[in-house]
């Protein structure tokens, strides 16, 4: 059974045409969205808990996948999110599709129930390598053929860009999952830092923080934009304050608009879930 779920009175099940659907899935929550591609607004989100085990994932999201009532519409997209630590950017002018396991081995150890899938990053201009459970994905492909695929960090990177555009000089940005977090930081449109840390309870997110702060010489007036597993108030965000002149939690942003329902759920943290429909 869902945990959550929000729905805009206009939404109309019986034209899942009209509609694209997004579906993020991480080690611990299954969710996805409907966008109304006429309205050009989203109406929708259901948001399952799984168990954190990685060898039961894939049976898990199969048992969601056939029993949930939307899933098994015909939509007029698919996008599929997947929100894992595992990563490597490699420049575009360097990339060869066929050495795409030698790279990410360099900086991860690749399991043989896994293999390395990869996106088109336009900023920075890039390659974005990440592993994928070879029986995740045969789900995915069985139940969603024609979705894409995409990291978290892609829609991550797509929404620091675009918001670092509004900045003067430097945009600094973290995001929150389970175990993990990232650090992204931006400085005259080009990429100053990005990083993946694994943490064990806010002190060590604000020790890797405060530590990357410290050798990049940024100080107390920098705003820290946050998404995913933070709220205000929480012990990370009060632990965060006395660091920082400002901490806003960015929500997802683009050329589309979200209904009222959304207004009662913290939405930045499914930025990711909602930004991947403004990438390319």
């Amino acid at each position: 059974m869902y945990e959550k779920e929000l729905f805009d009175e206009t939404l109309d099940i019986n034209s899942s045409n009209n509609y694209e659907i997004s579906i993020q899935v991480s080690l611990n929550g299954f969710s996805f969205c409907l966008f109304d591609i006429h309205r050009n607004m989203f109406v929708m989100l259901r948001d399952y808990k799984l168990s954190g085990r990685d060898d039961e994932l894939s049976k898990q999201i199969g048992e969601i996948i056939l029993k949930d009532d939307f899933l098994g519409k015909p939509y007029h997209r698919y996008r599929l999110v997947y929100i894992f630590e595992k990563n490597t950017l490699v420049p575009a002018g360097l990339f060869d599709p066929a050495a795409k396991d030698d790279y990410f081995t360099l900086n991860h150890i690749l399991d043989d129930n896994y293999l390395v899938s990869n996106n088109r990053i336009m900023e920075p201009d890039s390659y974005l390598l990440f592993d994928i459970r070879k029986d995740l994905q045969d789900v995915f492909i069985k139940a969603f053929p024609e979705a894409s695929l995409s990291h978290h960090l892609k829609p991550l990177l797509y929404a620091c860009f675009d918001n670092a555009t509004r900045q003067k000089e430097r945009y600094l940005h973290i995001n929150i999952e389970d175990t993990y977090f990232n650090i992204v930081i931006i400085r005259d449109r080009k990429m100053e830092f990005i990083n993946t840390f694994r943490y064990r309870n806010s002190s060590d997110i604000l020790y890797y923080l405060l530590f990357t702060l410290e050798k990049l010489k940024i100080g107390k007036e920098e705003t820290i934009h946050a998404t995913g597993l933070i709220r205000k108030g929480d012990e990370l965000y009060n632990n965060l304050s006395p660091y920082t002149s400002k901490i806003k939690l960015e929500k997802p942003r683009g050329s589309w608009s979200l209904s009222y329902v959304f207004e009662s759920i913290d939405i930045h943290q499914y930025s990711n879930l909602f930004n991947i429909v403004s990438c390319v």
